[in-house]
């Protein structure tokens, strides 16, 4: 009876320290509010409108765990954490309780899986039940992260003067690229050595053998000194083996490539592109191209920036308009623009990643989620769309 009156003793002042009662399946209430924008005539939804800033996945990462639930981050717990967002309710379930989580993730719908980082550890976390097993343990954190579709291999990259010790505290890189087994944490370099920073690895979304990533150009004072302005390559792939790879080319003189993404069907990237220089100087792109580079096409629109995403019957292109304030749907026919459609003028600061629009196309193409600060915080809306008027 003492050991047994002792063990609850204990386990009650355990529980009782901060942090360590987990809030995993916490269930938030609901903060929604729909109305009808009077300028464009859609229905928009906001979800969040918690003093904290709340914001959903990367435009090139899936939110979506179906039609009806959505993977946000949010930080009203205090600390920053992700949630199960009910879009019909509303109600939010507290998915994770993590010290130092970071926004870096990856997320397989048809995995029930978004691979999550907390400080130097890669976790798996299964979307339904909300356990979090550890993966593998890293020397530091990923820099960016991606996983093969068939959920075999995370595909990350590394800063070598990050573990050299007698590296230069001004040297950069060389960086590479490796993958891990998820099975087994197995390591394997897949790249060579490069002398620019690697960024935006997203795995194909249907051929678990490819990876694209770019060469990431850097503007601001940073992490990496020495590295400033566009690139003369932005888009670049690689064979999960490490037995090809290589630019994604040619890329026209004066043009800077950003945010690319996958299609749905893995077949083909899409980009946006601007001149930056030469004859064309300001002229503003929506573009795809086949994994290789070739078959290439650019459509212009004002997009600048944008980021954007291709619906599933590759013929609806989202993306902003207008110096990135206007959230607009584009139907694509042979090729070309047909049809314009402004969905929502979302007025972002653009101040930081939670602000960004990053929209994302519902599997069933009712809705496009996506975040903007307009009311002073990042928040998480939707645009209510009918592909068909």
């Amino acid at each position: 009876m003492q050991l047994k009156t002792l063990f609850w003793g204990i386990f009650i002042i355990l529980y009782s320290i901060p942090g360590y009662a987990s809030d995993v399946g916490k269930v938030w209430p609901s903060e929604i509010k729909i109305w009808t924008d009077p300028e464009f005539g859609c229905e928009i939804t906001q979800y969040t409108q918690h003093d904290a800033r709340s914001w959903h996945l990367y435009f090139n990462i899936e939110s979506f765990i179906n039609n009806d639930h959505a993977i946000i981050f949010s930080e009203r717990s205090g600390s920053l954490q992700l949630y199960n967002l009910d879009l019909q309710s509303g109600e939010m379930v507290q998915m994770t309780d993590e010290k130092d989580l970071s926004t870096n993730i990856w997320h397989w719908p048809n995995l029930n899986t978004a691979w999550i980082v907390t400080g130097n550890t890669i976790k798996a976390l299964n979307t339904k039940t909300y356990e979090a097993k550890t993966v593998k343990e890293l020397p530091g954190p990923p820099r960016s992260m991606t996983i093969t579709c068939d959920g075999k291999w995370i595909v990350t990259t590394i800063d070598k003067s990050k573990s050299n010790p007698n590296a230069s505290p001004m040297q950069l890189g060389p960086f590479a690229i490796i993958k891990i087994s998820t099975e087994t944490g197995e390591t394997v370099q897949i790249s060579p050595d490069y002398g620019f920073v690697i960024g935006h690895l997203q795995a194909n979304p249907t051929n678990p053998k490819i990876v694209s990533y770019c060469w990431q150009h850097l503007y601001k004072n940073g992490d990496y000194p020495g590295t400033r302005g566009a690139t003369p390559l932005r888009v670049w792939w690689i064979n999960i083996d490490g037995t090809d790879g290589g630019p994604v080319g040619p890329q026209e003189f004066g043009i800077h490539r950003t945010h690319e993404f996958w299609f749905p069907d893995g077949s083909r990237m899409g980009y946006s592109a601007r001149y930056k220089f030469g004859p064309n100087k300001g002229k503003e792109f929506l573009g795809s191209c086949a994994p290789n580079g070739s078959d290439a096409y650019l459509m212009e629109a004002p997009v600048k920036y944008a980021h954007s995403q291709m619906f599933k019957d590759g013929r609806h292109w989202v993306a902003d308009v207008n110096d990135g304030m206007v959230l607009t749907l584009f139907t694509i026919n042979d090729r070309k623009i047909s049809e314009t459609r402004p969905l929502f003028r979302h007025d972002s600061s653009w101040n930081g990643q939670p602000s960004h629009p990053h929209p994302h196309f519902s599997p069933d193409g009712s809705r496009v989620l996506f975040s903007t600060d307009k009311s002073g915080s990042p928040q998480v809306y939707s645009v209510k769309i009918d592909m068909n008027n």
